[in-house]
């Protein structure tokens, strides 16, 4: 038999027992150039992922039967995930996460709080700041490539790889917390925008709330 001890630290999670990805949401579409690593993370997980073009649109998103949809940008989120937004209408989580220099930003799966939601409230925060802030976004949706040569290499992607499938497992298996034994008051998954530094690895969680319909 096991040892007390040992039974109770299993019971705590302390051992590594992970949950099962529910089959009912196991199809994951990937959008995003670099898919790799992506959907490798996903797959050993025990996701479905599926790669569409970075380009695509709601509709050809929704001919694959998603549960989820995990979106990156190398750069700069696009205007076109604030359409993409819809997704959540046909009860598709909507997951997000762009990089702006060298930060990584991962917005909340969708949900209450949508990309639009995200941009108004960054765009909000940014005070007097907000145009030069619309207008670097506007850039780089023009394809102007804000970063030069300086492409996301393997060790940034999979960092951000091992974040968004976490997310994802969270909402696939029901759980918006995200609380441990040893992270006891985090914020929920689904109303947190995440910042990741890539040069040291710092991570800080932000409130983020929908934005009414009735805000201008």
């Amino acid at each position: 038999m096991e040892p007390e001890a040992l039974a109770a630290f299993r019971q705590a999670g302390h051992l590594g027992a992970r949950a099962t990805w529910p089959a009912e949401r196991a199809r994951v579409v990937v959008l995003a150039r670099e898919d790799a690593p992506f959907c490798e993370a996903l797959r050993r997980a025990g996701a479905d992922p599926v790669v569409v073009p970075a380009t695509s649109t709601a509709a050809d998103i929704l001919a694959c039967d998603p549960a989820a949809v995990c979106a990156w940008s190398d750069g700069p989120a696009p205007s076109a995930w604030r359409e993409l937004d819809v997704l959540v209408d046909h009860g598709v989580a909507w997951q997000r996460a762009s990089r702006e220099g060298r930060h990584v930003l991962v917005e909340p799966v969708a949900g209450e709080v949508r990309h639009r939601d995200v941009v108004a409230r960054r765009l909000a925060a940014a005070g007097s700041g907000h145009r030069h802030l619309a207008e670097f976004w506007a850039q780089h949706d023009t394809g102007e490539a804000l970063h030069g040569d300086e492409d996301a290499d393997p060790s940034d992607l999979a960092l951000v790889a091992a974040l968004l499938v976490n997310d994802l497992r969270a909402w696939a298996l029901g759980s918006r917390s995200g609380e441990s034994a040893f992270h006891p008051l985090p914020l929920p998954v689904d109303r947190r925008l995440r910042v990741v530094d890539l040069d040291t690895g710092a991570i800080s969680d932000h409130p983020v709330l929908p934005v009414p319909a009735s805000a201008p």
